[in-house]
């Protein structure tokens, strides 16, 4: 006789499937605003804007690609710092996150760009305003996705 299953059941991914897929899509997304956000640089060292504020603007195409290629790998491996310690019958752990950290940090960034006022000299401004609040997003909803503060027995392990 075969066996009947709930198809409802069937169709919700596991928990750590979800989390991962979470961090793929910021992965992608952050990809996509530092291929962004390099373009802008193309376009500003061809204005000569950069000329100012840089000795080498070569400097800062290395090191923007490398952070267009390191940063989505970390997010995708979900890297996390934790730091933990005993308090008395309960171990506690703090979860430093890295995509939550960052997601944090373009948060803060979206912000100076409202405040500046950028956004409004320029589509290429919006546009990157837009772009980075979409990676803010869903950086933030990743990084969320994974407990930050861990309470356990001390004995467990």
């Amino acid at each position: 006789m075969a066996r009947q299953t709930d198809p409802i059941t069937q169709a919700v991914p596991p928990r750590r499937d979800h989390v991962q897929q979470r961090h793929t899509i910021a992965a992608l997304v952050y990809l996509v605003y530092g291929v962004f956000y390099l373009s802008g640089a193309q376009y500003l060292t061809s204005m000569q804007a950069t000329q100012r504020g840089m000795a080498n603007p070569r400097l800062f195409f290395v090191l923007g690609g490398i952070i267009t290629v390191v940063f989505p790998l970390l997010i995708y491996n979900r890297l996390a710092l934790a730091l933990s310690w005993r308090l008395r019958a309960h171990r506690q752990t703090l979860y430093i996150n890295f995509t939550l950290l960052l997601g944090l940090l373009v948060i803060a960034r979206v912000i100076a760009l409202l405040r500046g006022g950028l956004f409004m000299q320029s589509s290429l401004h919006t546009a990157a305003l837009v772009v980075a609040a979409i990676n803010a997003t869903c950086l933030v909803w990743a990084g969320m996705s994974q407990p930050v503060w861990v309470i356990r027995e001390a004995g467990e392990s």
